[in-house]
């Protein structure tokens, strides 16, 4: 009787407005993942090949592994977090655990022996790694998880993942600054070697911070969590819950979708450096405004997707975001074979500079759209099932975004083969064939939107919205009263 009086107790919790100082204390959660992950992305392959002096194929080796871990990983920690049971809930004793090592790990990565070298290097890069992605999915899932259970409302939900999405990027920005602003602006720059261990330190300042938070909210927000899952966890039963999630059709519309459209973006990004050398002919200076323009987009993206959430229905926001963003991949190449994007030089890199800051500012908005569905498909997968899976959808969806991301720059190094660039490590545009510049372009852009067109036809088919939203929060509240009755 107990447990079906908590049950309606936290129903009731939910129904009510969060606080905002919860609202605030959930979303500074971001800055775990994007203080830990983006400087990572930015500075960690530099590091290990220039200045710890790892062979290239042994550093991208090493990073691969955490990645490939990770990902597999990622369902497993899911499902473990929705059957725990503890006086702290059922999602704080990962987010708690999780934040000593990963803080630990960032700083051993950047904080190399220089004595290591060869295999011994590389086995310690590995080990760092897979220890440094897990750990980051071990407090990511579970807090993903969280904000599915913090309020039922449909709207609310929007507003905690624009807040989440502007904590994370603000990590991001935070990591890039602290780069380039401070630890590397002296006259060795990135070849600092004694920088990185203070800039990985402080990096993890950041980690530890934004995470207790995003703890200490979890603790005083626990009486809105739904209760674990009653059945035992075992292997049989983990794949059992992985069956039933994809018998769930929003799940899947949501999964596809996650799949398409970071494939194509993975395709986009891998040939992204190609195009810019050789299709546009930029320098490095025009191609790093360029790519800065994007990340700056992204972070635009949490007041636009805010905006956007407060009038139109998530589906309609993500089919929005992705379609500005194919628009954004496929319009300049195709306005440049036509001969009607004539620019050189400044004018062109200022061109694409807003075509690519267009381009993340929509496809932020499209990432929050789709974390926001998660909580709504959580609950109509209790409606026809019976059991709440949050954790184990959230790593579905993260499970997607690495393997995806793999996936496409797989399909861009075969089409790379395909092009048939001439080999040659100092390649300028004159070397190639004409036939060959315009295939790369054909491939970087409208190529690699066919993938986000697919993207936004398959989630056209997603069903829940507002309406469909209140009717499955209304029969789970009368089912909760039924129980409740009947105990």
């Amino acid at each position: 009787m107990g447990s079906m009086a908590s049950q309606t107790d936290a129903a009731a919790a939910r129904a009510h407005r969060l606080p905002l100082r919860h609202r605030l204390g959930f979303a500074v959660g971001g800055l775990v993942d994007g203080t830990a992950l983006h400087p990572l992305n930015i500075f960690l392959l530099f590091y290990l090949t220039s200045v710890a002096g790892m062979a290239p194929g042994l550093a991208g080796a090493a990073i691969a592994a955490g990645l490939v871990v990770d990902a597999v990983a990622d369902p497993l920690i899911g499902s473990i977090s929705d059957h725990c049971r503890s006086r702290l809930g059922r999602r704080l004793p990962f987010m708690l655990g999780s934040l000593l090592p990963i803080a630990l790990s960032l700083i051993l990565l950047f904080s190399l022996p220089a004595s290591l070298g060869g295999i011994a290097l590389f086995a310690w890069v590995a080990l760092l790694s897979v220890a440094l992605r897990v750990s980051v999915s071990l407090f990511l899932l579970p807090v993903t998880a969280l904000g599915a259970e913090l309020t039922d409302d449909y709207r609310e939900r929007s507003t905690l993942m624009t807040l989440r999405w502007f904590f994370f990027m603000s990590g991001g920005m935070a990591g890039l600054l602290l780069g380039f602003g401070l630890f590397f602006a002296g006259p060795d720059g990135l070849m600092a070697r004694g920088q990185y261990t203070p800039f990985a330190i402080t990096l993890s300042l950041i980690i530890i911070g934004g995470g207790l938070v995003a703890c200490r909210t979890a603790l005083a927000t626990r009486g809105r969590e739904h209760p674990p899952t009653a059945e035992a966890h075992s292997i049989a039963a983990f794949f059992r819950e992985l069956a039933e999630c994809l018998r769930n059709p929003s799940f899947r519309i949501v999964l596809a979708t996650n799949i398409l459209f970071f494939v194509g973006f993975g395709v986009n990004s891998v040939l992204g450096i190609h195009a810019n050398t050789l299709f546009w002919r930029l320098t490095g200076g025009q191609t790093q405004a360029v790519t800065m323009a994007l990340f700056f987009g992204l972070f635009l993206g949490a007041p636009l997707g805010g905006v956007l959430l407060a009038r139109l229905e998530k589906r309609t926001v993500l089919a929005l975001g992705i379609s500005v963003l194919l628009a954004c991949q496929s319009a300049p190449v195709l306005l440049r074979l036509a001969g009607l994007l004539p620019f050189e030089g400044g004018t062109l890199a200022t061109a694409l500079t807003l075509f690519a800051l267009m381009m993340g500012m929509f496809m932020g908005a499209a990432g929050i759209a789709m974390n926001a569905m998660g909580p709504d498909v959580a609950d109509q997968h209790d409606v026809l099932f019976g059991t709440r899976r949050e954790g184990l959808f959230a790593a579905g969806n993260a499970f997607a975004n690495k393997a995806a991301s793999a996936g496409g720059t797989l399909v861009a190094g075969l089409l790379l083969g395909f092009i048939a660039l001439p080999k040659g490590s100092h390649l300028s545009a004159g070397d190639v064939p004409e036939r060959s510049l315009h295939l790369l372009g054909l491939v970087y852009g409208p190529g690699a939107a066919l993938f986000s067109l697919l993207a936004v036809i398959t989630i056209l088919q997603y069903r829940i919205d507002r309406a469909a939203h209140a009717r499955n929060i209304a029969v789970l509240n009368d089912r909760r009263r039924a129980l409740d009755a009947a105990a």
